[in-house]
């Protein structure tokens, strides 16, 4: 809920990012626990979903390498495709504008290709 509500509540402002590390800190700890081992497939994806949209490159790694240990094929080419971006440029280039961030000439030129993840 930490993830995904606000994304959607709050699209297109800062506030929209504004629980993400609270969504991480929650799912590390579930996953400590192991109540990753406990749920439904269908629900991991959106328990290691925080991972995949953190800005952190140790957080891409940890979302690729959950979604490829649970099988979940469909989010691992997801999770694959935001690890790459954030390798690119150190975060979401889409963001910028939100967050109040200049966007670099080769952010820019990014956004404008047809390989843009606009978010």
């Amino acid at each position: 809920m930490l993830d995904q509500f606000p994304l959607n509540m709050f699209r297109g402002t800062a506030k929209s990012f504004s629980t993400e590390s609270k969504a991480r800190e929650i799912a590390r700890l579930a996953i400590k626990q192991g109540f990753d081992k406990e749920i439904k497939t269908e629900h991991l994806s959106f328990l290691y979903m925080p991972f995949m949209h953190s800005e952190n490159e140790t957080d891409q790694e940890y979302s690729v390498k959950l979604y490829k240990e649970a099988n979940l094929e469909n989010n691992v080419r997801f999770a694959e495709h935001h690890q790459a971006i954030v390798k690119e440029f150190g975060h979401f280039p889409h963001r910028n504008a939100i967050l109040g961030r200049v966007s670099t000439k080769e952010e820019i030129e990014y956004l404008e290709s047809d390989r843009a993840f606009k978010g």
